[in-house]
């Protein structure tokens, strides 16, 4: 693995709802870690034509901006990380539209940060390989014969495997943006009534059905971004009290897994969301940015369930992103086991399991967490209620002014909350920084801009390299943009490295 960082391997997923990218560390057997995660939504396929449409469907404008702009920002961290192992593939919406063309040599042109980008458009059977090499690299079934559903933005892949070898692969012109955007959205065709139908007869008329009933298959597996999202909605006891459970997480107690009853479950109370507006701010908050095309999701994996006969699927957590990790793994390391990354998933699960001592050491620390949300001393109701509403927004998506959380209080206290909020936002952005240690910051403002200028040590962590001012201004101009809105002043970072 002759690379400028010979053990960061990456693999950047151009889906048709995000552009996803993973980092991992990988040893010489091919054994690999994850370092780090980065998802853009991008929702490329927006818009795009169905099967029985056909209109040369195309990438809009804006949509491939928005894609080109989340490739700038992955190939920032390649650089500054000095990884040249990166390999990008592009899914259904560039592999169906009409300009893909156009999108692909606008990628060459504005993405530079970077020599060269070479982006592999897999076909639908490939995508479904790669696939199935990443479930491969989570769960420890290479000799049983195993379907794995991947439900994507504009289609879905079936494909079904033994022992490291395809046996049957397709891809259905079926994904949860195009079917939202089709049925789900206010004057979609047919409601739900015409969603369920017309994945029906897509499903029938693909041949998969016949297809995987013949081969037999021993278990099913989702490994997509929606089938992990139902799986955690089953595991939290979404369809029921929500106030009365707790959030599973992933792995705990068992594998992450759901039966045909406990989807059906999810997508009844989804598919009241449609007609009640409680169930709906309910939905929106347990499945954040999914939350938009959840439902068509939800409905087409019950259909799936229902015309393949399957009554229990488990949930990879690994998917496209590793599966092109390990081919990349498997072509430059000496001796590559396609085994060593369950082997000691295996293996870890197994020590942590009985690693008593750490598991009493956390329950202990829980208990103290929770003993301190009951009793913060000094503070008020409302007061309490304001650091609980911190903690949620912390990150991710930015509260407006008119946010359900703000609900009932003064409009003094939620500009103080805002305020608040995009310091904070500003503070876990800088601490999440890889490649380089802050040792101080000094921050000095005038009536017009608020500077940081951040003091940078040496003593660097191993492996990547330290960030320029440039790449930090960057990294937090999200950030850095919600504070000027809320706080009305420009704030500028500055980098003095010392050795």
């Amino acid at each position: 693995m002759a690379t400028n960082t010979p053990n960061l391997v990456a693999a950047v997923d151009m889906g048709t709802n995000s552009f996803k990218m993973v980092i991992v560390r990988a040893d010489p057997t091919g054994r690999f870690i994850t370092t780090d995660r980065f998802k853009e939504p991008v929702v490329l396929g927006q818009g795009m034509a169905f099967p029985d449409q056909p209109n040369n469907p195309s990438i809009s404008a804006e949509a491939q901006s928005r894609g080109i702009t989340a490739l700038q920002k992955f190939a920032q961290v390649l650089q500054r990380h000095q990884i040249d192992q990166a390999r990008f593939v592009a899914t259904s919406a560039v592999r169906d539209a009409a300009n893909r063309a156009e999108f692909l040599a606008r990628i060459a042109e504005e993405v530079s940060v970077l020599d060269s980008i070479d982006v592999q458009v897999l076909s639908g059977e490939e995508e479904a390989r790669l696939i199935y090499m990443g479930v491969l690299q989570f769960l420890p079934f290479f000799d049983r014969t195993v379907l794995t559903v991947d439900i994507g933005g504009g289609s879905t892949e079936f494909v079904v495997g033994k022992r490291g070898g395809v046996v049957f692969a397709a891809s259905v012109k079926l994904g949860h943006v195009c079917l939202t955007d089709r049925f789900v959205r206010d004057g979609g065709i047919g409601g739900i009534g015409g969603l369920r139908g017309y994945i029906r007869s897509v499903l029938r008329g693909s041949g998969v059905v016949e297809k995987v009933r013949g081969i037999g298959v021993e278990v099913v597996v989702g490994s997509s971004g929606t089938i992990r999202a139902i799986g955690r909605a089953v595991s939290s006891g979404y369809g029921r009290d929500l106030s009365s459970s707790v959030v599973g997480s992933e792995g705990l107690g068992r594998n992450l897994r759901f039966s045909r009853e406990e989807l059906c479950g999810v997508v009844e109370i989804l598919c009241e969301c449609e007609t009640q507006e409680v169930e709906r701010m309910r939905k929106d908050w347990f499945f954040k940015r999914r939350s938009e095309f959840i439902v068509a999701g939800a409905v087409l994996l019950q259909e799936i369930f229902e015309v393949l006969g399957i009554d229990e699927m488990e949930v990879s957590r690994y998917a496209l992103g590793e599966g092109v990790i390990a081919e990349t793994l498997a072509k430059s390391c000496e001796g590559y086991d396609v085994n060593a990354n369950p082997r000691w998933r295996s293996v870890v699960s197994l020590a942590d399991r009985f690693n008593n001592q750490k598991r009493m050491d956390l329950a202990s620390r829980c208990a103290i967490t929770a003993k301190s949300g009951d009793y913060l001393h000094g503070y008020s109701v409302e007061e309490v209620k304001l650091i609980g509403l911190l903690v949620r927004h912390h990150r991710k998506k930015f509260p407006k002014c008119d946010h359900p959380s703000f609900r009932g209080l003064p409009e003094e206290i939620t500009k103080k909350f805002r305020s608040l909020c995009a310091i904070v936002r500003v503070s876990i952005a800088v601490h999440r920084q890889q490649g380089t240690i802050f040792r101080s910051v000094e921050i000095s403002n005038d009536q017009k801009c608020l500077l940081m200028m951040f003091s940078s040590t040496m003593d660097q962590v191993p492996g990547l390299m330290p960030p320029t001012a440039h790449d930090l201004e960057d990294e937090l101009r999200k950030e850095m943009d919600f504070f000027e809105e809320v706080l009305q002043i420009r704030l500028l970072v500055g980098l003095d490295s010392h050795s």
